[in-house]
């Protein structure tokens, strides 16, 4: 049996109607005209390659049988008979019939290994593109999944996943509506021995089979690196956080204790009243730290209460220089400015963050600022400092949670202030983005939006 992908049932019939079209007319031109024998079977020939092309072989096999009866009887003598004078006419059309018949079987076969090479190329360019989308993106599973369904034009693609209870359970999925068991598919494939890509929609070809497996074994692959994506990132959160627990966290306890145990030994006022602030300025960094790690904890988890209202910055900004306890602050708010919609409580967490932030790099001569303006309907707050700023390419580096880019400073918390500033902020429907400060430094550009006119400013918490 000749190798390849068989021809599709419009092409075979668009053959069979060719052979049966071209033929009797051929015959009648060269009948009419009186052609030779031999300028006949080429032209015969020409059509029965072109059959074959057209066709496939069963077309071209037909194409050679009618040619070698139109020969025998209207082109060799004696003519309207199938009787065969001589020997020699008797050899050319036998000799036409193999060729024919040989023509007619190579021209299938290149046809179909053309076919086979165009398929082969258009599945290496697909699985290129599958390759491609596992190893890039933010969310390569989903990316591969859409890629699917798009492809071969389906409802919905899903990635099943075996539970030990027994039965599945969806581990991915694209579209709607979406298979929560295999029996609920139109097509199956498995991926591994636990996961299975079920699609909705419509059955595959023959050709399209080999592409799904690829995309099942490279979904599987997607969900695993995912996942182990995902577990080495709650490794290091889990690493950063058992730092920040054994030294900064560890150290403002130590220093509250020694001074503690100092107010215990017989001490005059001078002695007890600084050892009384020492206690007191570490316990509250240890208050601020163990603050910022449940706020973060609750903001990841999805838990974090908060109730939007309209307030005026000239209510928050006088609660935030007084947690900062700084009054080397410049700050300047234009008269009449619009109030924000937003929590209170945790707008002046974010901008006492921020400052915070901004004062331990703002130099001594040069106080940090605090400047707000309108933009549309947005209140951009700017937290302006002049210290030795960040390079571009670690803006975004630094909203992560524990990442602190001078490791060197290791008595300013655990490097939560930002990304939790930044989650704070996008909860209330803000933004919160760096600049670089014109002459040296970073400015933080907190976007709110602006408070509903109609609406009183309330300033409670």
């Amino acid at each position: 049996m000749i190798g390849g992908p068989p021809l599709s049932g419009r092409r075979r019939v668009a053959g069979y109607a060719l052979a049966l079209s071209a033929l009797p007319v051929l015959s009648a031109v060269a009948y009419e005209i009186g052609m030779a024998l031999s300028d006949v079977i080429v032209l015969y020939l020409a059509v029965v390659v072109g059959v074959a092309l057209a066709g496939g072989l069963g077309p071209a096999l037909l194409a050679a049988v009618g040619s070698f009866l139109l020969l025998n009887y209207l082109f060799t003598p004696p003519v309207r008979s199938f009787d065969i004078a001589t020997r020699k006419n008797l050899l050319a059309l036998v000799v036409f019939v193999i060729v024919a018949t040989g023509v007619s079987w190579i021209v299938d076969l290149a046809a179909r290994r053309t076919r086979q090479a165009d398929e082969a190329s258009r599945d290496a360019h697909t699985l290129a593109e599958v390759a491609g989308g596992v190893l890039g993106g933010a969310d390569p599973l989903d990316a591969l999944l859409n890629q699917l369904r798009g492809s071969l034009g389906l409802a919905s693609v899903s990635l099943l996943e075996r539970v030990p209870e027994g039965g599945w359970k969806v581990a991915a999925a694209v579209g709607g509506p979406v298979a929560e068991s295999p029996a609920e598919g139109d097509v199956r494939v498995p991926a591994d021995e636990d996961r299975m890509l079920v699609l909705r929609g419509r059955q595959l070809a023959a050709g399209e089979e080999r592409i799904v497996r690829a995309f099942a074994a490279q979904a599987a692959n997607a969900l695993t690196q995912q996942r182990l994506a995902v577990a080495a990132e709650g490794d290091r959160v889990r690493s950063a956080l058992l730092a920040a627990v054994s030294h900064d966290l560890r150290s403002p306890l130590a220093a509250a204790k020694t001074a503690v145990d100092g107010l215990r030994l017989p001490l005059d006022e001078q002695d007890r009243a600084e050892l009384l602030a020492t206690a007191d300025e570490s316990l509250n960094r240890l208050t601020e730290l163990v603050a910022n790690l449940l706020d973060m904890s609750r903001l990841q988890a999805g838990t974090l209460g908060m109730t939007l209202v309209d307030v005026g910055l000239e209510d928050v900004v006088p609660r935030v220089l007084t947690e900062v306890g700084e009054q080397r602050v410049v700050v300047r708010l234009p008269d009449g400015l619009c109030g924000v919609r937003a929590d209170p409580g945790l707008l002046v967490r974010v901008l006492v963050n921020l400052l915070a932030n901004a004062l331990r790099y703002s130099p001594a001569t040069v106080p940090p600022s605090l400047v707000s303006c309108l933009d549309g309907d947005m209140l951009r707050v700017r937290v302006v400092d002049h210290g030795p700023g960040i390079p571009a390419a670690d803006r975004e580096r630094v909203f992560q949670p524990f990442e602190r880019l001078d490791d060197r400073d290791c008595h300013h918390g655990v490097g939560l202030g930002l990304a939790l500033s930044r989650g704070l902020t996008e909860a209330m429907g803000g933004t919160l983005l760096p600049e670089p400060t014109p002459g040296g430094g970073v400015t933080m550009v907190v976007s709110l939006p602006c408070a509903h006119p109609s609406a009183d400013l309330d300033g409670a918490s």
